[in-house]
């Protein structure tokens, strides 16, 4: 299934981490009520070469919680996609994208190396959702066979389905 989202990234912030700012809200993130995901492209804006920075704890925060969990998200001078997704439509449709540092980068951070990071998204569903078809409409159960190879054989009975097992 191919996703359906904005073509364009948009922006949601920019932040530098320093010892006294130890993260939290990035930007506000709106979505659809067709939308069940959000991708976001994080770029390290600090100069190329070996880094002390590891990852940190990527979230989209609404009325209801981490409604599309949250997840380890990594930073790379070219940009990394990470994606914030469940599977299921959020109830709350807007909310911030909020992003932590771990313990780890944060004793980086207080030696003095800032951690400048640039936040874009892009919102839409990678789920089918609503689209599946009605129970008959279009075949919906797979091919049934167990180990041996042998066909189990169903039948469909007032839109119940039956698996007739082989007697032994």
């Amino acid at each position: 299934m191919q996703p359906k989202f904005a073509e364009s990234w948009i922006l949601v912030g920019e932040r530098t981490f320093t010892p006294d700012d130890e993260g939290d809200v990035i930007g506000g993130i709106s979505l659809s009520d067709e939308d069940d995901t959000i991708w976001v492209r994080i770029t390290q804006l600090n100069d190329p070469g070996p880094w002390p920075w590891s990852y940190g704890i990527l979230g989209w925060k609404t009325t209801q919680g981490y409604e599309l969990g949250s997840i380890k998200a990594y930073s790379e001078t070219v940009g990394e996609v990470a994606k914030l997704t469940v599977g299921l439509r959020p109830v709350v449709r807007t909310g911030e994208l909020v992003f932590r540092p771990r313990s780890y980068n944060l004793a980086w951070i207080k030696n003095g190396n800032p951690w400048t990071l640039r936040f874009e998204a892009k919102v839409g569903s990678s789920s089918s959702g609503g689209d599946l078809p009605e129970f008959g409409y279009r075949a919906t159960l797979g091919v049934l066979t167990d180990l041996a190879g042998s066909v189990i054989n169903y039948a469909i009975t007032d839109g119940v389905a039956r698996v007739l097992l082989p007697l032994p």
